[in-house]
């Protein structure tokens, strides 16, 4: 398996999880991915493993997350306050920075390994990747145009366009994971970006398009049980599983391996001290890499007897 890609979906602090999923894939060279899309909490680690950040490291900034620390502080939201920056309550300029200084500064061309992020342009609804160069020449846009079909006749759809010259990754990484209503969207060429998960939640199609032959996609956001509502917190967390229920299991069938981690669903969405998630994370890619070659075998005994 020479194109393998992964795509991982958003989840806030549940994102934790992506670091365990990685943890197995790097166990395993069969299935190491040398395409990566990521969306939301998915595009911080996607860009870490894409820029090669030891897994010792990553695991370290799990243990150590902090929002004031990693991601916004009141200064950069004051003075965007200042200068009439409205859509959200808080700047999360830092984490662009916090991304930019683990990675070393490095740019999407500088990558060995091809890495996608998505964004969302509130104002035209277009769906944004950002990407390198050479790897938007390798871009089926028939794979992406099937996932979401471009407005035609009437019907409602959704154009993407790719962004081949971000001025770094911290600012994809930012645009990704402006959390509507919470993050003051990013402005990148005069477009106002949000969360990357209001169009694709799990962005395996982009894996494809880039030319991936075995896709693997791991999705953090559907709740797996109803529960009793007892926090803002929990709504929010109930009501954009529920909402993108249908785009994800669309996502997760375009994989090869594809599934939503195990009780991570339940999980705090805002609670930093959840490294645990890096074990659960680790389990489940073991777990499902085990039943997708079991299922190998049985097929390739089947074919042999047949």
């Amino acid at each position: 398996m020479k194109k393998v890609g992964l795509a991982l979906g958003g989840g806030s602090v549940r994102g934790i999880t992506h670091i365990g999923i990685i943890k197995a894939l790097r166990e395993n060279e069969v299935y190491l991915p040398n395409i990566v899309a990521g969306t939301s909490a998915g595009s911080i680690i996607g860009a870490l493993y894409a820029a090669q950040v030891p897994q010792d490291e990553m695991e370290a900034l799990a243990e150590d997350f902090d929002w004031f620390h990693h991601v916004f502080n009141f200064g950069d939201t004051l003075k965007n306050f200042i200068e009439k920056k409205r859509g959200g309550l808080i700047s999360n300029e830092k984490l662009g920075r916090v991304i930019n200084e683990i990675i070393g500064g490095i740019q999407f061309s500088d990558l060995d390994i091809d890495l996608a992020i998505t964004a969302s342009d509130i104002e035209s609804g277009r769906r944004v990747i950002f990407t390198s160069p050479k790897t938007a020449e390798k871009i089926d846009t028939s794979i992406i145009r099937e996932y979401l079909p471009e407005k035609v006749q009437g019907k409602p759809g959704c154009d993407t366009i790719i962004i081949t010259d971000c001025e770094d990754i911290g600012t994809a990484v930012r645009a990704s994971c402006a959390v509507p209503g919470i993050f003051q969207p990013v402005e990148v060429k005069g477009m106002r970006l949000l969360d990357g998960g209001l169009l694709d939640q799990v962005p395996v199609d982009i894996v494809r398009a880039i030319g991936a032959k075995f896709a693997i996609g791991v999705s953090l956001m559907i709740p797996q049980k109803i529960k009793k509502i007892k926090n803002t917190g929990m709504v929010l967390s109930q009501i954009a599983g529920l909402m993108s229920l249908q785009q994800v299991r669309k996502s997760l069938d375009l994989a090869d391996i594809g599934f939503q981690a195990e009780g991570v669903g339940e999980r705090s969405l805002v609670d930093p001290k959840q490294s645990d998630l890096i074990d659960v994370g680790y389990k489940d890619m073991k777990h499902w890499i085990c039943l997708y070659e079991q299922r190998k075998s049985l097929l390739n005994l089947f074919s042999k007897r047949a």
